[in-house]
């Protein structure tokens, strides 16, 4: 399956490695096709070139028209702005040189700037000799001065001869500024030597010859400037020329480029799409061979899966049979083996020989070792099941080793063993943590010690590895001189079932679920198991178990006695004859007087009873206990004046806080013992009670039987025998009473019956300890209709009568022993 996947995974990635490098290669071809797409784009260099040229022409033009102008005016003003021009128009020219790359079309672009340079020289040429030109009007007007000289001999002045005098070239103004010089100097001062005709003629002959010479050189500067303006109006006609032919090869350069880039977009387009067109094909080819091979494979998964799936059904089917099968068979054994617990126990006292002592007591032992298969059995089911909860409680690590250890010591006695226990005295300080599955895995690694160890030593040590935030990380070793254990066969030892050697159980017993138990135990406390071992040479099993350090110490309990010279009185109410026996009789111990009633209608209202507490039960057939607390409190009753009532309850679905606030003083929570109660009346009558720190407890009566325990009952009552055995003898009444009110609401169907019935044989059944019955009265006493089938019911009822009577005989058995018992 795990190749299939991956043959499965690689194809998928394989598919996708092939789907990218396709579009890599695809997106590279057209890449490069867009790119020649782009670079042909040259419409907005051509759209440049072409504004350029115009707005060259336009210049020129603007440029003729200021030449004109220069002309006209012949300023050094208006032939500035005229070179300025020119200098504009050769920026432009340079400025379109860099937009062609075509040889041709710079030179015809030099050739434009060589003919305006030719036509700004020529300009000014022709400026110049238009300002000669003015000479010839100066000389005319010289000419017709003369007839006005010849009235008037005066001075003459240059202004005189031409008004405009100012505006004429300097070489004209130097000619005509001579000519009034030497009028003047020619005019006759003294008329009496010379004739005055004689004087004027004189005059006007050197005069007209001046001026003929004048006229005759204007004359050959008007021909140069018509030469000049000829030649002006050919470089303008051959600029024009210039610039139609750089712009007619300007569109005719950009319509061979646009026809040449639209031959090569429409190829690269062309080239695209077959290339898009043949990576689509290629893509679908691949993506669809791809498709059907993984579909081909997704489908082979599916079936992989629904065959692992019905494989994973089947085997959890398999695990709740076999969970199922181990917790029936385990409680089916449970009844035969206590009632053969329970008679052997009676035939002890019955007088046997010693040989029948003998054979009873092998019976015993075997009893005891199924005993223990079908405990170690029922945990492994439900370390399996993940239903072991792991409880948080404070404890003192080092009396719990001590007591474990001691206490396999006492069972292995007669095996020349010596025992060491190492414990660091930080151990000594109290964790947090759950002892009764610490307890459990040293007593299966301690057992196994002494179980493979003949003679020799067994050593228990315990320390603390490190601390951290408040944190002990601990280290138990038990190591033993044992058989030890193959190296090859270590790896197994904590598989369930399992054990060193095929024939181990048969020479040392067991079944192999011992240190599987307590592996697993201790990964739930999250910790970690391991083993050292040499073969014949011991074993060494180290556990390290995470022990939160407990905030507050441990206080050893005190001893409470009620001070002799204080009278309490009690009004207890409960429906369970047994219970109220027990506690009347706890309360003639301990010095008090108590009214008790197992039906709070049986309390008269105008009943004059004088009390001083009220201790109720909660859950009664008739009536709860927080109607009767309610029924107190509303004033009915004229002899309750607000005395303290507390409540006694076997139920865990309240709070202790629901019950305060519901007006109750105090709760005992089903089964308490007798320092419990005694804390509860230490609580609300401190001046009644008192600690005694020196006196030790005295040691509990035992019962003698594994069925039940008299610790509770006997905190309660002491080593008082005769009242203990009152107690019990209640107790079978009832228990018998009740089975009969069982049995009635079982084959009715009356479920509520069954729950009512089942909450009041609860609590002595707590209070005697009985681990085997209290699970079933309480899965009983929650019953719902319609949860369990009647069949189910009738085995349920028949196993609790079978577990019940074996508990009867026990108790019998013991109260056998009571000189003043009588059956």
């Amino acid at each position: 399956m795990n190749k299939t996947k991956n043959k499965f995974t690689f194809k998928i990635m394989f598919s996708y490695l092939m789907l990218g490098v396709l579009t890599l290669v695809v997106a590279y071809f057209i890449f490069a096709e867009i790119k020649v797409f782009v670079s042909t784009d040259t419409a907005t260099e051509n759209d440049a070139k072409l504004l350029k040229t115009g707005s060259l022409l336009t210049e020129l033009y603007e440029a003729e028209s200021l030449s004109k102008l220069a002309l006209q005016k012949k300023t050094p003003k208006s032939f500035t702005a005229y070179a300025q021009k020119i200098d504009s128009i050769f920026i432009t020219i340079d400025s379109l040189k860099l937009l062609t790359v075509n040889e041709y079309h710079k030179e015809m672009l030099d050739s434009v700037q060589g003919l305006l340079k030719k036509k700004v020289f020529n300009s000014n040429e022709l400026l110049r000799l238009k300002r000669k030109n003015e000479a010839n009007n100066s000389i005319d007007n010289a000419l017709k001065e003369f007839s006005k000289i010849e009235e008037s001999l005066g001075k003459i002045t240059p202004e005189s001869l031409n008004p405009n005098y100012k505006d004429l070239p300097p070489e004209t103004q130097n000619t005509i500024k001579k000519w009034a010089e030497y009028l003047s100097e020619n005019v006759p001062k003294d008329s009496s030597s010379i004739p005055v005709s004689q004087q004027v003629d004189s005059v006007l002959t050197a005069s007209k010859s001046l001026l003929a010479e004048a006229k005759q050189s204007n004359t050959k500067t008007l021909r140069s400037v018509a030469q000049k303006e000829l030649q002006l109006s050919r470089a303008d006609l051959e600029i024009s020329q210039q610039l139609r032919s750089i712009i007619s090869a300007f569109e005719q350069e950009v319509i061979t480029k646009s026809y040449n880039d639209n031959l090569k977009k429409q190829t690269a387009l062309k080239k695209s799409l077959r290339v898009a067109g043949f990576a689509s094909l290629l893509g679908l080819a691949i993506v669809g061979l791809f498709t059907f091979l993984i579909t081909k494979d997704y489908w082979k998964v599916q079936l992989y899966r629904q065959q692992l799936e019905k494989e994973k059904k089947f085997s959890e089917s398999l695990l709740r049979s076999r969970e199922q099968l181990i917790s029936t068979v385990s409680h089916d054994l449970r009844t035969p083996l206590n009632t053969i617990t329970g008679y052997s126990e009676l035939m002890e006292s019955t007088g046997l020989s010693g040989k029948q002592v003998s054979y009873l007591k092998n019976v015993k032992s075997a009893s005891k070792y199924v005993d223990s298969l079908v405990n170690d059995l029922l945990d492994f089911s439900k370390l399996e099941a993940g239903k072991i909860k792991i409880d948080q409680k404070a404890f003192i690590l080092s009396d719990l080793i001590r007591e474990t250890s001691e206490n396999l010591k006492e069972i292995h006695s007669k095996k020349p063993i010596e025992l060491i226990v190492t414990i660091d005295a930080q151990l000594n300080n109290p964790v947090l943590g759950d002892p009764f599955r610490v307890r459990q895995i040293l007593t299966n690694l301690i057992g196994n010690a002494y179980k493979f160890t003949n003679e020799g030593f067994i050593k228990v040590e315990a320390k603390v590895v490190s601390e951290v935030n408040g944190n002990y990380q601990t280290l138990i070793q038990v190591t033993d001189s044992g058989i030890g254990i193959k190296k090859e066969k270590q790896e197994h030892i904590f598989k369930e079932f399992t054990q060193a050697e095929d024939h181990t159980d048969k020479k040392y017993g067991g079944y192999g679920l011992g240190l599987t138990i307590s592996k697993k135990l201790t990964e739930l406390l999250g910790g970690q198991i391991s083993l050292k071992s040499e073969e014949n040479r011991g074993s060494t099993f180290s556990v390290e178990l995470p022990l939160e350090i407990s905030k507050k110490p441990l206080i050893s309990p005190n001893k409470i006695e009620i001070g002799p010279e204080v009278n309490l009185s009690l009004l207890v109410i409960d429906d369970d004859p047994a219970m109220l026996k027990l506690l009347k009789e706890v309360c003639q111990h301990l010095g008090l007087s108590a009214h008790t009633y197992n039906n709070f209608d049986h309390v008269l209202k105008t009943r004059t009873l004088e009390y001083d507490m009220v201790l109720t039960d909660i859950q009664m057939p008739n009536m709860t206990g927080f109607e009767v607390l309610g029924k107190l409190q509303n004033g009915t009753y004229s002899h309750y004046a607000g005395q303290p009532v507390v409540a006694m309850t076997g139920r865990k679905d309240l709070k202790r806080q629901q019950y305060i606030e519901a007006g109750f003083s105090d709760i005992l929570q089903k089964p308490f013992t007798k320092d419990m109660f005694l804390e509860v009346l230490t609580n609300l009558f401190p001046h009644a009670v008192r600690k005694n720190t020196k006196n030790k407890a005295k040691p509990n009566i035992a019962s003698g039987s594994i069925l039940f325990h008299l610790g509770v009952i006997s905190s309660f009552l002491g080593n008082d025998e005769e009242s203990i055995a009152e107690v019990l003898e209640t107790f079978i009444t009832d228990t018998k009473t009740n089975m009969e009110k069982l049995k009635v609401a079982v084959d009715d169907m009356d479920i509520k019956t069954v729950n009512v019935v089942s909450h009041r044989m609860l609590p002595m059944f707590r209070q005697l300890n009985s681990t085997e019955i209290v699970p079933i009265l309480e899965q009983m006493e929650i019953l719902k209709i319609d949860q369990m089938e009647p069949k189910v019911l009738n085995q349920t009822y028949r196993n609790l009568h079978n577990k019940s009577t074996v508990l009867i005989l026990a108790i019998k058995s013991y109260l056998a022993t009571s000189p003043n018992y009588s059956d």
